[in-house]
């Protein structure tokens, strides 16, 4: 066993973080447990508990850091013998030393995603498979990954997430006495760490017997499928896509009954492992919306004033109800026509109302931009244009280069020094061996929200609920330094109400002072967004672009008279291609009786669908928690 790091946190003096220490452990116990993502805030001890895993375990923590390239963390070219031999000879990388150890990185998010994505791969394999610059090679690695994130700077993609077989949430504690019991942890370790690791040791050399002992039993623990059945039943109430979170659950649970001294898994046990395996997995694919009912019933819905055609019935029915109800018809008489109702909603300013923490709404499995002039960000990781950013890789220039990557044209001369003719040089070097650098960023992206601002929103009060959810996204991508802009439609026309900005007080100004009333030209708002954002887009080459259309979807005021409004917005949505813009549209509808309007827009623009609701994060956690409660 190594020797006590004096550096490192007894894991049992982390005050705390209870899910993330149980995680821990079932990773220690369990081989078919292999990767634990700890998220949480800033100074929350994620890095210090995750750290401290070697005074339990009894294995050697192996530091990646966050800018590791591919030649560091799998492996290379040996260029010393690859010149000696005249051939590819292999170097391992930082995963050869990790095998028997403990992978450890921090701020995983902030790592390029392709390169994470391989590193769980050999991670959960238990190989790395070598194919790079002629090298053809494997070699084991029997380790786990214990990985860390800070939520609020960047997030992961879903499918990178899924990956992980735990995700525990480190929580930082607001009780008084729990924050003054941290500092003074912190001090006595700092004045005198060799004392304090002794203080723990009885703790630590319990928890270490408990493990071993879990581990000698685990192979015993038996699950009913009863409990099989409510595995499988808590992972689609939360929507979980595949069958990974299912697997991890039951292994999961399997675990921790071993770490409680039992053969038979029980029901707690599942709820518990439910926590650590499927709310990173929850999906935000929500149920499809009721069927619309009758167009007669549509009708009775709509905000607007109907026309006088529409009033139009059979002379006997009218002349009947005439005489039935005369006391009714007075009343009628006395109450204001709707058309008067219609203007008093025009032009009315609604409050913004409650904002909350929003899910990553822009989730785009991480797409790669070529090329791009966007300016930095913390959005997505993209290619830049000129010298700056971190050198990720390399590639055969396509023309003449001024990055060039040395150490890539080296290992691409190597194997070739033997048969070339010798100079005063210690390598040659030919044209065709020359490498240039790729250089890679993270940068935001430009955001336009296309609002609508129609009556129908203010006759339910919704624009105060609209206005929330735009703030709300607004200030996350003003954290992300998204550029943001603002259009809102309504009556007529649309209009641009903020061209994109960084200014987050701006856009709540704007925000704020935007009417709403009048009639939804929703295809005028289309047409519209259309011209703007095609001339955007060119103006700005390679910076990815989304439009979020905030609508109920039900148009009523069509382009082409006598044309269905709905239809044609349908018709317009389906013809729109404006390069490197997505769509997404959320369904600001409300009530129990909801139209697939927005739903089927969505689906003409082949954007992402979202209600209202969907965006809240923290009553997303709130279902996926009732959900697994039941």
């Amino acid at each position: 066993m190594p020797s006590v790091d004096l550096r490192n946190f007894p894991f049992s003096a982390v005050l705390g973080m209870d899910d993330a220490k149980r995680a821990m452990q079932c990773i220690l116990v369990s081989p078919n447990l292999k990767t634990v993502l700890v998220r949480g805030g800033q100074g929350s001890a994620k890095t210090v508990l995750s750290r401290s895993m070697g005074s339990i375990s009894g294995k050697r923590l192996i530091n990646i850091p966050v800018n590791v390239s591919e030649e560091q963390l799998f492996g290379g070219m040996d260029i010393d013998a690859t010149i000696k031999n005249g051939k590819a000879v292999m170097q391992p990388g930082l995963l050869s030393r990790a095998n028997g150890n403990i992978v450890y990185v921090d701020d995983v998010n902030l790592m390029d995603q392709r390169i994470l994505m391989s590193l769980l791969n050999s991670v959960l394999e238990g190989k790395v498979v070598l194919e790079r610059e002629g090298i053809s090679a494997e070699y084991e690695t029997d380790t786990i990954l214990i990985a860390t994130m800070n939520p609020s700077d960047s997030d992961i993609s879903s499918h990178v997430l899924d990956r992980f077989d735990l995700c525990a949430y480190a929580s930082f504690p607001e009780e008084e006495d729990s924050r003054a019991e941290i500092l003074r942890r912190n001090m006595e370790f700092q004045k005198d760490p060799e004392r304090f690791i002794a203080m723990y040791k009885d703790e630590e050399d319990a928890l270490k017997d408990r493990i071993d002992r879990a581990c000698k039993l685990l192979p015993l623990v038996s699950i009913s499928d009863d409990l099989i059945g409510v595995s499988v039943e808590l992972a689609v109430k939360v929507l979980a896509d595949g069958h990974r979170g299912d697997i991890c659950m039951i292994n999961t649970a399997k675990a921790l009954a071993a770490l409680n001294g039992r053969d038979e898994v029980m029901k707690k046990d599942v709820e518990e492992a439910a926590m650590l395996c499927l709310a990173h997995r929850r999906n935000y694919v929500q149920e499809q919306p009721p069927q619309p009912p009758q167009q007669n019933e549509q009708e009775q819905q709509d905000e607007e004033p109907p026309q006088d055609n529409d009033r139009s019935e059979d002379q006997n029915d009218r002349d009947d109800r005439d005489q039935d109800e005369p006391e009714n018809q007075e009343q009628e008489q006395q109450q204001p026509p709707d058309l008067d109702f219609q203007k008093l909603l025009d032009d009315m300013v609604f409050e913004i109302g409650d904002q909350f923490r929003v899910i990553d709404y822009l989730d785009d499995r991480n797409r790669k931009v070529s090329k791009t002039s966007a300016k930095k960000g913390r959005r997505m990781i993209v290619e830049s244009s000129d010298s700056s950013g971190r050198y990720a890789r390399s590639r055969i220039p396509a023309e003449k280069t001024y990055d060039i990557a040395f150490d890539a044209t080296v290992r691409a001369a190597a194997p070739y020094q033997k048969s070339r003719s010798h100079t005063d040089m210690a390598i040659n070097i030919q044209k065709q061996d020359v490498r240039e650098k790729v250089r890679e960023m993270r940068a935001g992206c430009t955001i336009l929200f296309l609002v609508d601002a129609s009556g129908s929103l203010g006759v339910r009060k919704r624009m105060a609920a609209v206005k929330g959810a735009v703030l709300s996204m607004l200030r996350d991508s003003y954290v992300k330094r998204d550029r943001i802009g603002m259009m809102a439609f309504r009556r007529d026309t649309a209009e641009l109400v903020l061209p994109p900005t960084r200014s987050v007080e701006y856009s709540y100004r704007k925000l704020e002072e935007m009417p709403t009333g009048g009639k939804t030209p929703l295809g005028e708002a289309l047409v519209t967004v259309n011209e703007y954002m095609t001339s955007y887009s060119r103006s700005h080459t390679g910076e990815m672009c989304y439009i979020v259309v905030i609508t109920d979807g039900r148009a009523n005021v069509p382009l082409k008279e006598g044309s269905d409004a709905n239809d044609e917005v349908l018709k317009i949505a389906q013809n729109l291609s404006i390069p490197q813009v997505k769509w997404i549209v959320i369904d600001a509808s409300a009530g129990f009786i909801r139209f697939d309007n927005a739903e089927k827009l969505a689906m003409a623009l082949e954007g992402t669908y979202f209600r209202l609701e969907d965006l809240n994060a923290d009553r997303l956690a709130e279902s996926v928690r009732a959900a697994i409660d039941r």
